[in-house]
């Protein structure tokens, strides 16, 4: 097998549309670096590429063009491929939260909502798209011959579920520190640390693919930072070399922050980035040097498209939006004026377009799969679909390949006891509430469909004997 693993840079200038919110907002500082990382590996011809975006949401349109630029400038066509925004909340904007050009044929009074709404700079899409392609270009170039060893950590230390069921039986996202009335948690967490690393038969390490499942919010300045993801990577190059190169690919956590609702502390800043992406970078420095190292052979992979339908929203509801609008003529950002625009453009979407097309991936790499998913996925859905895969190691990847909103589990929905910020309805989160479980059942298909390398194990030694010094003895004379 050949593995290589090249890096470019995205930090955004100052001016840029930032992401992660529904309200315009700027970048105004340079706090650290943003990155595309990539990854391709390939083996009897079968070749399949793996990237991180250091931004929050990237769409299918973005990572074509991307794709487009890497066949036109550099030749490389990828028989798979995983590319995945970090999700980190301090980025430049690439892709907007819903389907731009749907919402250009919106009626005309919804259209012009659009103003208040975050839209990317396209010069900065482009340049991304570009930059993107060229990681993967380059990764391609510098592929050579790897060893992979393949394995898993845990690290639950600084992982939250989001949610939690109150005193009224509802549940709420972000309830408030220690408020008295939370009863428990709404859903898990996930502490895996999925690691493949790519080695030299020297033992130099080449690269590494590293996964794990938490939201990019740590930071959370208006200054531009990649994240823990950043001191993730800084971590394992302090470690192994910054020759060494490796690809973020974050897990479904929907529901799952860096914030502990039921402990008073401070749960943002460049702090909390670094301690989070430290422990995650040391736990999968451990899996790399314990996990045994071994010549693996087999590169796979599947794609599955569903058509799932959007929630519509009743025209009660609509009218109701638009005096929410109305009440608030001076302040399009408050609350109530900003998730009516939401509910507009979600039901101009539902009408233009009924069904969402949703694209999973698979890709196995000898004893591993990677099953990517482009929503915002809630955990308790990964770890069902990790349950049922056969593979030694199953990796879930979240808004990859394209992005599609939180999509919680059907639970999230219960009409008594459902609720949270994740299950309202926006222009960026609105498939129906059965589309988690079926985009996991289908993961779990996808997986089940391919079959774990299995290398013979080396012959056990004959049995020992005892050592001549340690025979020896008590003596007590």
């Amino acid at each position: 097998m050949q593995a290589g693993f090249f890096t470019t840079d995205i930090t955004p200038p100052l001016g840029t549309m930032r992401a992660g919110n529904y309200r315009r907002m700027y970048i105004s500082g340079i706090a650290g670096p943003l990155k595309v990382r990539a990854a391709v590996f390939e083996q009897d011809g079968c070749k399949v590429g793996f990237a991180g975006v250091d931004c929050c949401t990237l769409s299918q349109e973005v990572i074509a063009q991307a794709l487009d630029f890497a066949a036109v400038q550099g030749g490389l066509k990828l028989d798979y491929h995983i590319i995945s925004a970090s999700h980190t909340h301090s980025g430049g904007a690439v892709s907007s939260f819903f389907d731009l050009a749907l919402l250009r044929q919106a009626d005309p009074k919804v259209a012009a909502l659009l103003k208040d709404s975050p839209v990317p700079d396209q010069w900065f899409t482009d340049w991304v798209a570009r930059q993107l392609g060229t990681a993967l270009v380059m990764a391609d170039k510098k592929r050579e011959e790897a060893w992979l060893n393949i394995g898993t950590g845990q690290e639950d230390s600084m992982i939250f579920n989001r949610r939690f069921r109150l005193r009224d039986g509802r549940a709420y996202t972000h309830p408030g520190i220690l408020n008295p009335d939370i009863v428990e948690a709404a859903g898990p967490v996930d502490p895996q640390v999925g690691v493949i690393g790519a080695w030299r038969e020297d033992g130099s390490l080449i690269g590494w693919l590293l996964n794990y499942s938490c939201h990019g919010t740590t930071y959370s300045g208006s200054s531009a930072h990649g994240d823990w993801y950043h001191f993730a990577e800084e971590t394992l190059q302090k470690l192994f070399g910054t020759a060494s190169a490796g690809v973020i690919l974050n897990g479904p956590c929907g529901d799952v922050t860096q914030v502990n609702n039921q402990a008073a502390g401070n749960y943002f800043g460049l702090e909390i980035s670094r301690r989070l992406g430290f422990l995650v970078g040391a736990e999968a420095a451990k899996v790399l040097v314990r996990t045994p190292i071994r010549k693996w052979e087999k590169i796979a992979g599947c794609r599955e498209t569903l058509m799932l339908p959007r929630r519509v929203p009743t025209p009660e509801s609509l009218q109701k939006a638009w005096q929410d609008i109305a009440q608030s003529p001076d302040n399009p950002n408050a609350p109530d004026a900003m998730f009516a625009r939401e509910r507009l453009l979600a039901g101009e979407l539902a009408r233009l377009q009924p069904e969402r097309e949703v694209s999973l991936t698979a890709i196995q790499l000898g004893s591993a799969v990677l099953l990517a998913n482009p929503a915002e996925l809630f955990t308790s859905l990964a770890l069902k679909v990790r349950k049922n895969s056969h593979f030694p190691v199953t990796m879930l990847v979240e808004l990859a390949n394209d992005s599609i909103g939180y999509v919680p589990d059907a639970e999230a929905f219960d009409r008594q006891s459902g609720g949270g910020y994740e299950t309202v309805l926006t222009a960026y989160s609105n498939l129906h509430p059965e589309a988690g479980e079926q985009i996991a059942s289908t993961l779990s298909q996808m997986a089940n469909r391919l079959t774990p390398e299995i290398l013979d194990e080396p012959a056990p030694p004959e049995p020992g004997t005892p050592w001549d010094y340690g025979r020896r003895g008590p003596d007590w004379q």
